[in-house]
């Protein structure tokens, strides 16, 4: 569970002693303590679990692995609590979702400012209207649109009408859950219109950013193929809820606790939240460091934004980050920045420069909205070139500073609204009457919204960074047949990688450390395939250079779930790889393995097939895994005979350790037959898997786990009847001896072993642990001679000590 830092001082109502700017003046205390009696009592909207969730997203956000997009309404209003009004929003967000990830290859955390955004700040209290001074409007949870004095008269019940329209439009949300939001009305319709119109291409105007038309032929592609398979929408999940937490009568009543794993927390055992919504943010105009509101938020677990625009200096921004983040926890913070198209470049650089000097754990998003406003015939406005040049600057500015640009914080709807002029439709100040229903400040509407996302998209795919590797001195490279490449002597082999809790954390190690080759599968991961469309994805979201990287992926074969049955004919191998380029996101592997052999297929219309594959660019080259030795011989005769590439490389199993038989049904291990054929026939490369026997070779089992084998459980039993042999157990003794000798751990020498063998062998790794890889890595530093391999595996005399 994340820490949540309140001190014994904080009170839920110790804003109270605090200057509470932009609050209503209720005429009825009576009426008012009524209204917040009967709000404290009522359940929460949301749950603490997850706005702990949200915590730990966040979290992903600030370190790069997500984006962060916000958006709403600038003031929702009761009577757009309706399907109508919800359901279009829902819409044009999961569209700018599909589109940001297009681009950038990123997941995107999406926020709504809906469920609960019905107050506003204003910048006079009153108002003259035909000549008759009232209040002004402050939103519906305070007062109401209508222009009328008495109407105008801040109600405390309208705090409670407020939460059941906040219940009734997360209620609506959450049943989308069961009918898989489908695409609504013509929603799809819309989609590849404006997509096909080439209005949103031409509003990018020229040295804006530049439109690469392959790809946005493929990102519409793609966008009207998802938009026909929806995925669920899930408050708390993948869809989070968020207002500016303004009037602060509500704001306490709906304050919760949680009970706490650890006691000390506030001095309570409790953790207090804001159970009307996931994530709550401070006004520009309300955020004093003494005054009421950071008083409040500064208790609070949820995550916390500050608006962030001119006239902030660093010095109040660091005092500000540090009262509502003492612990400096990442994924509480975020900083949303609205300084205006051209003040951007002066305004946020010496901020940025700050908290990142500070080592502050902060979130940066954009706000280019309202920064960017001004009134034009008596309408407010916002001209959509200026909110994308915010943005493109803002970007522009992280770059140069070298801080990261996470987000974007939008005022927006999914209508056809005429409330900000330009975009797609080149609307004019003209046009602004047609549909201005906004209740406060413009919003972007749909075609709008969606070009903000292709803008956003292009420009981080532009400054995005390539991960590069150099050849490492510590890791030894070899060549395979066929390859233009060097490759690393340890593989990397995927099968768990699904089971990662970061996996781009462990490539990125594993690429960085100059291992540059992968192996996976078509039936690697649950579900089968997974494993691809992780690697696929890293690929993709660090912009590898794919000539300096080796892919080695399998096909050929069914999962477990078929028992391994082998799909040998030639239409079933072109379907495998198929599926396999389109996971991995690549046009070409390097090495393609045939997982299984199918004896009833002649083994030259496989070589054939192989070799299509290799002239159609397809494949780099090929080999087998798990094929009997007279079938590999029959392919390499063939093939000659036809001066036709022949497999190249053998996936087996090898270890110090040699297990009894095929450990798995279906398998293969380096018995003497085998060995002495890689010997004698160089162009055949090995790559081992089972490389340390399951963990054999690193101490795992003893002879006490041979008794009451038949009662272990099937996995376990399998790998003990290969691998706890005498033989073996010599072996490791032995092994143990000379690690001992050497200074090393076990498993090291036992991988070195390998590295010595008369055969070309590269040793396959498949471990989910980021230090277990570290550990493997220094296999390279350990060198042995013949006599002490040959020591290791006959015995005799003992090496000298």
């Amino acid at each position: 569970m994340i820490k949540s830092a309140v001190s014994s001082t904080w009170k839920k109502d110790s804003w109270r002693n605090r200057p509470a700017k932009h609050q209503p003046v209720y005429p009825d205390q009576g009426v008012l303590s009524a209204a917040t009696a009967t709000l404290s009592n009522l359940p929460a909207l949301v749950s603490f679990a997850e706005v702990e969730a949200l915590r730990e997203k966040l979290k992903l956000v600030y370190e790069g692995k997500c984006f962060y997009l916000q958006g709403g309404h600038c003031a929702e209003t009761f009577e757009d609590c309706n399907r109508s009004s919800i359901q279009p929003m829902l819409d044009v967000m999961d569209i700018m979702k599909k589109v940001i990830t297009s681009y950038t290859d990123l997941p995107v955390l999406t926020l709504g400012r809906m469920a609960g955004q019905y107050a506003k700040p204003r910048s006079s209290p009153t108002e003259i209207i035909a000549g008759v001074t009232m209040e002004s409007y402050k939103g519906d949870i305070i007062n109401a649109t209508a222009k009328d004095v008495k109407a105008r008269i801040p109600d405390p019940s309208r705090m409670i009408q407020g939460y059941f329209r906040s219940a009734a439009c997360l209620n609506f949300i959450r049943s989308c859950t069961h009918v898989n939001n489908r695409v609504t009305g013509n929603m799809l319709q819309r989609v590849r219109m404006i997509l096909g119109s080439g209005g949103i291409r031409s509003c990018f105007f020229h040295g804006m950013l530049g439109i690469d038309s392959k790809k946005f032929h493929q990102v519409q592609d793609e966008l009207v193929d998802a938009e026909q398979r929806r995925t669920s929408l899930e408050p708390g999940k993948n869809l989070f809820i968020s207002h500016e937490g303004l009037l602060l009568e509500y704001e306490e009543s709906m304050t919760r606790t949680e009970p706490s794993k650890k006691r000390e927390v506030g001095g309570t055992g409790r953790i207090p939240y804001n159970a009307s919504t996931h994530m709550l943010w401070i006004g520009h105009r309300t955020r004093g460091l003494e005054d009421a509101h950071v008083e409040y938020f500064r208790g609070l677990f949820n995550p916390v934004g500050i608006k962030v625009g001119p006239g902030t200096t660093p010095e109040v921004l660091m005092n500000l980050i540090k009262r509502l983040n003492p612990d400096n926890e990442a994924g509480k913070v975020i900083l949303i920045t609205r300084f205006g198209a051209e003040k951007v470049t002066k305004s946020l650089p010496p901020l940025l420069t700050a908290v990142h000097a500070s080592g502050c754990k902060v979130i940066w998003v954009c706000d280019p909205m309202h920064g960017n406003t001004f009134k034009k015939n008596g309408f407010k406005t916002r001209d959509f070139a200026n909110v994308v040049k915010e943005i493109l600057n803002t970007i522009a500015v992280h770059k140069e500073v070298g801080t990261r640009f996470c987000g974007l914080h939008l005022e927006m709807c999914g209508k056809d609204v005429t409330e900000c002029i330009g975009g797609p439709e080149k609307l004019t100040v003209e046009d602004l009457p047609r549909c201005f229903t906004t209740a406060c400040d413009p919003r972007l509407n749909f075609q709008q919204s969606v070009s903000v996302a292709f803008a956003v998209g292009l420009a981080l795919q532009n400054i995005k960074p390539k991960l590069t590797v150099g050849k490492s001195k510590l890791v030894k490279y070899g060549k395979l047949a066929g390859l233009n490449k060097d490759v690393s002597k340890l593989i990397f082999g995927t099968l768990f990688l699904h089971k990662v809790a970061d996996p781009f954390a462990l490539l990125d190690f594993i690429y960085s450390s100059g291992c540059n080759a992968f192996d996976t599968a078509a039936i690697y991961g649950s579900p089968e395939g997974r494993c691809e469309e992780i690697l696929g994805s890293w690929i993709k979201s660090r912009n590898i250079d794919t000539k300096k990287l080796v892919i080695i992926t399998k096909g050929g074969c069914t999962g477990a779930d078929m028992k391994w049955t082998p799909r040998m004919d030639r239409r079933e191998i072109l379907n495998d790889l198929e599926g396999s380029l389109k996971r991995l996101g690549v046009d070409c592997v390097d090495v393609y393995l045939l997982h299984r052999d199918d004896p009833s297929v002649d083994v030259n219309d496989i070589v054939d097939t192989m070799n299509y594959l290799i002239a159609r660019k397809k494949i780099g080259s090929w080999g087998v895994s798990n094929w009997s030795l007279d079938r590999l011989k029959a392919a390499i005769v063939y093939a000659r005979a036809k001066r036709l590439t022949p497999p190249i490389a053998d996936s087996t199993q090898a270890s110090l350790a040699k297990p009894r038989g095929p450990v798995w049904p279906g398998t293969t291990y380096m018995s003497p037959d085998r060995e002495k054929f890689y010997s004698e026939q160089r162009s055949v490369s090995v790559f081992a898997w089972e490389s340390l026997a399951k963990g054999f070779m690193t101490g795992k089992w003893s002879q006490e786990d041979l008794k009451d084998l038949e009662s272990k459980p099937y996995r376990e039993r399998t790998l003990i009847k290969a691998y706890c042999t005498k033989e073996n157990f010599k072996r490791r003794t032995r092994a143990e001896m000379l690690a001992k000798v050497r200074g090393v751990p076990v498993h090291l020498v036992a991988l070195a072993y390998l590295m010595n063998l008369q055969c070309d062998t590269y040793v396959l790794v498949g471990t989910s642990k980021l230090n277990h890889f570290k550990s493997n890595l220094r296999m390279f530093s350990v060198s042995l001679t013949k006599k002490e391999c040959d020591w290791l595996v006959n015995g005799g005399d003992l090496i000298e000590q």
